[in-house]
């Protein structure tokens, strides 16, 4: 990996207090608007869900070496960086239907075969500053469609739809202060990364209302890369 430099530019205290203005707006709209999106059934608060691929280690520690590389910008408050997920589905739920979620997504991912895919290089876009891009998406629609079936159940026990991410990415910032967005965003433009990935299993993870503290809730094997099940009807 070709690693760019990056300066740490400190803003000057007007600029930084009408940031910490907006920050607390912003953190308290965010606030409301998950509590209404969490909002399910009967009118109590139901979880967020998220399905993960797996990362191995490896690119776990790509992440933190970048992320090492931000370190004096987050200080600074200047930067936000993400957690390191490539989440595949999002969605809300109440806790008592958790058991017959569990049964559904086995049901669907343990039919499902595992696949290689490829992070290349950096990429950018409004609202997502600085992220990993997935190289060939194809597998990951042949996934997420399989996981379609669950939007059903979902509205049909007063649930908001399911959020399917296609062609994810692996986001590396959330947030970058606009008087340093230029000069990262080029340093990282001129860097190159590249690493493949076997996904062999999906995570779903938990969090209550507008916690970010996401807890493992269970894990998902898929088949071996290649391997097809046995039709039953022969």
């Amino acid at each position: 990996m070709n690693k760019p430099e990056i300066f740490n530019k400190v803003a000057g205290r007007d600029g930084a207090a009408r940031r910490e203005d907006s920050t607390r707006k912003e953190v308290s709209a965010s606030k409301e608007a998950k509590v209404a999106a969490l909002t399910v059934g009967n009118g109590s608060y139901g979880k967020q869900y998220e399905m993960n691929v797996k990362l191995p280690e490896t690119i776990l520690g790509a992440v933190a070496e970048t992320a090492a590389e931000l370190e004096s910008l987050r200080k600074s408050q200047l930067v936000k960086l993400s957690r390191p997920v490539l989440t595949i589905a999002r969605f809300q739920a109440r806790e008592e239907m958790e058991g017959t979620l569990l049964r559904w997504i086995n049901r669907i991912l343990s039919s499902q075969s595992g696949f290689r895919f490829a992070f290349n290089n950096y990429g950018s876009m409004p609202g997502k500053p600085l992220y990993w891009r997935v190289q060939e998406a194809e597998p990951f629609r042949r996934l997420t469609d399989s996981l379609r079936v669950l939007e059903g159940w979902l509205q049909g026990n007063g649930c908001h739809g399911l959020e399917l991410f296609s062609h994810p990415r692996l986001h590396l910032v959330d947030e970058l202060d606009s008087s340093i967005e230029r000069e990262v965003l080029l340093a990282f433009s001129a860097s190159t990364f590249y690493e493949v990935v076997e996904l062999q299993e999906v995570e779903l993870l938990a969090t209550e209302q507008w916690a970010n503290d996401y807890r493992l809730v269970s894990r998902f094997s898929l088949l071996p890369e290649g391997f097809k099940q046995a039709d039953n009807n022969h």
